[in-house]
């Protein structure tokens, strides 16, 4: 329990360090959940009315939403979600035979890695969005098939809580469904074929009732969360050159860093080659001191579920790459509309979290208590932190401090695009707008806009941020985005936005206000005006 405990403070203090409220996608989601449940709450906006792929966070979430303000919710969002990846961090370490002390020690080098960098952009520590707790809950189904070894009993209850993981975030969940389905299969194969000696719980006809235990339990409890998924993913209201145009819109601009392998930058490769070398280096170290031993048989497990990982991965990149530009790719049509469910997201998150649990298991095994206790009493726990030599102790104290050193050297004061002074004026705009304008006014805001809805409660006409993910709202989203383009070169070709052109912006878009930065100069007087930013009323229609 204080393993457990210390390690969901670790990653709360990460998260809370590495990130201020709000996160770079909680508005996106606290927003949405907002306004799933009081449909009238920015009514205006687009975003807010499109379709839910997240049905039932923002059921939950919203329920928050009417007692609470979003910065409550955030941080407590990100402590909930740090005790439930705490949990899970504990029982995959106690799976994989670590002790106390090193299932502390190896969740602190996983908060380092992610801090590090990251293969795809996926992110388990600094913010409160549904990928996290989903995360949570899957890291116990994990170590729960783990743990069972095939035990009908164990397998149905980690697909109960793999399932309830899929409700709220249903590509992590059926990612990590699907790897461990597939390294179940391969695991039973591959001890059928070397012959390997298998207890009760591992014998076939009990192997093969935990798949299906496993299997069936997920998609039953994932139905809620998975059925509004799959509507959207199989929506046929469109005609299918529009459904592949959404598809590309979202795989090869919007979500680009995320799903085109091409478009990774060299860094994140990088990232990937190092500590995919350290894990690599690690098992190499561990086989040797522990040649021959069992107790490695968890971490087998563990490494085969990273493995399938890899090569959903690597299909990934083999699909996608491409040499030309997108449109003149080959097929681009089915590469988009796999690409985007994501075939990185799990591989990238469990780079980290594998290679900080065999460093882990490095560590203990030339620690001089090498044996790991289920105790986590003085004698164990603050005694093998505090044991000679001091070099040990000041070695483990440094693994501790480092996540929050590196979160607080990471932690941006302004979200990208922003100086300091910019975004402390956008905050002033955005209170202005809330407190002056009506609450069912819609906003023309920039493209850098951050957390507008947050901050001003106010719909925006289109958020580069907020893009939808059914095939009509990404339509909607890219032509609203264009036309706003094509406005703006039209209103500035004469150096003067006059009321001819904000005569056009209503007719066009139906926008109240506008909150700008660069657009200008305009022939009427803002409302408010700050340092860097401007607030003008578009005229109504005559």
């Amino acid at each position: 329990m204080w393993s457990t405990l210390f390690i969901a403070g670790l990653f709360s203090a990460v998260s809370v360090l590495s990130s201020a409220v709000p996160g770079v996608n909680e508005p996106h989601y606290l927003a949405k959940a907002r306004a799933f449940v009081d449909p009238g709450w920015c009514s205006r906006d687009f975003f807010l009315t499109s379709a839910n792929a997240h049905y039932c966070f923002f059921w939950l979430v919203g329920q928050m939403t009417q007692w609470l303000s979003f910065d409550q919710i955030a941080v407590a969002g990100r402590i909930f979600s740090a005790l439930l990846l705490a949990i899970g961090w504990t029982l995959l370490a106690r799976a994989v035979h670590l002790g106390p002390i090193f299932s502390v020690l190896s969740a602190a080098m996983f908060a380092s890695l992610s801090l590090l960098g990251s293969f795809s952009g996926e992110w388990l520590l600094g913010g409160f969005e549904s990928k996290v707790p989903a995360w949570g809950l899957c890291l116990i189904a994990v170590s729960l098939w783990i743990s069972g070894r095939g035990s009908v009993r164990s397998m149905l209850l980690a697909g109960i809580i793999c399932g309830l993981g899929c409700s709220l975030h249903p590509v992590v969940g059926g990612w990590v469904a699907a790897c461990v389905c597939t390294a179940s299969a391969l695991i039973f194969v591959a001890d059928l074929i070397l012959k390997r000696p298998q207890s009760n719980a591992e014998n076939p006809r009990s192997s093969l009732a935990g798949l299906i235990a496993f299997s069936t339990q997920t998609i039953l409890f994932a139905l809620p969360g998975l059925i509004p998924a799959l509507t959207l993913v199989f929506d046929k209201s469109l005609p299918q050159k529009d459904r592949e145009l959404a598809s590309f819109y979202q795989v090869f601009w919007r979500l680009k860093h995320h799903l085109d392998p091409t478009e990774i930058p060299g860094s994140q490769w990088l990232y990937l080659l190092l500590v995919g070398s350290g894990l690599v280096g690690g098992l190499w170290c561990l086989s040797r001191y522990h040649s021959g031993s069992t107790r490695t048989d968890g971490l087998r497990w563990m490494l085969v579920f990273f493995i399938m990982s890899a090569l959903i991965a690597l299909a990934g990149i083999i699909i996608g790459w491409h040499t030309v530009r997108a449109q003149e790719l080959d097929g681009w049509e089915w590469r988009a509309s796999l690409l985007k469910f994501y075939p990185f997201r799990c591989f990238d998150a469990l780079l980290p979290i594998t290679t900080a649990l065999v460093f882990g298991r490095l560590l203990q095994a030339f620690s001089p208590q090498s044996e790991p206790s289920n105790s986590i009493t003085s004698g164990s726990f603050a005694g093998g932190l505090l044991s000679p030599p001091r070099v040990q102790q000041i070695a483990f104290c440094g693994m501790l401090l480092l996540p929050l050193w590196l979160s607080w050297r990471s932690r941006e004061a302004a979200p990208a695009g922003y100086t300091m002074d910019q975004f402390t004026d956008w905050r002033q705009a955005c209170d202005w707008l809330r407190e002056n304008t009506p609450q069912d006014a819609l906003i023309l805001t920039p493209r850098e806009s951050s957390a507008f809805k947050w901050f001003a409660e106010r719909a925006e006409y289109v958020c580069y941020k907020d893009c939808p993910q059914d095939a009509v709202g990404i339509l909607t989203w890219n032509k609203r985005l264009w036309l706003l383009h094509d406005w703006t070169l039209q209103s500035s070709s004469d150096a003067l936005y006059d009321k001819r052109d904000l005569q056009i912006l209503r007719a066009k878009t139906d926008c109240d206000f506008i909150v700008t930065r660069i657009l200008g100069p305009f022939e009427t007087d803002p409302l408010w005006e700050g340092q860097h930013w401007k607030i003008y009323a578009v005229p109504s229609r005559e």
